[in-house]
C-alpha cells in the first residue's frame, strides 16, 4: 500500500512531535538530576568545610594557649633576670657604675658615626 505524500508528512510530523515529546522529557530528567548532583555536591562540601573551620579553630585555640604558656614562661624568666641584676647591682654599685657608663660611652660613639 502507497501512501501519498501528504499522508507521509502528516505521519513524519507526528513522528517529529512524539520525538520532541521524548526529547522534552528526557532534557526535563537531565535538568532535575543535574540540580540533584549539584544540591548534594553543595552540602558535601558544606560539610567538609564545616570540618575544616572545626579542625582549623581548634588548632587556633591549641597554638593560643601554647603561646600564652610562652609568654608567661618568657615573663618568669625576665622577671627572675631583672631581680638577679637588681641583687648584683646593689651588691656591687661601682662596677655597675663603670658598666653602665662604659655602655653609654659606646652607644654614644656609635650614634655619633652614623
Amino acid at each position: 500500500m502507497t501512501q501519498t505524500p501528504a499522508a507521509e508528512l502528516e505521519q513524519g510530523k507526528q513522528a517529529g512531535a512524539a520525538g520532541a515529546d521524548d526529547l522534552k522529557a528526557e532534557a526535563s530528567d537531565l535538568t532535575e538530576q543535574a540540580a540533584a548532583t549539584a544540591s548534594a555536591a553543595l552540602e558535601a562540601s558544606r560539610d567538609y568545610v564545616g570540618r575544616i573551620r572545626d579542625a582549623g579553630q581548634d588548632y587556633a585555640g591549641q597554638v593560643y594557649e601554647a603561646g600564652h604558656r610562652k609568654a608567661e614562661e618568657a615573663a618568669f624568666y625576665a622577671e627572675l633576670g631583672y631581680e638577679e641584676a637588681r641583687d648584683w647591682t646593689r651588691s656591687n654599685p661601682a662596677q655597675a657604675l663603670g658598666i653602665a657608663a662604659g655602655i653609654g660611652l659606646l652607644m654614644g660613639l656609635l650614634v655619633a658615626r652614623r
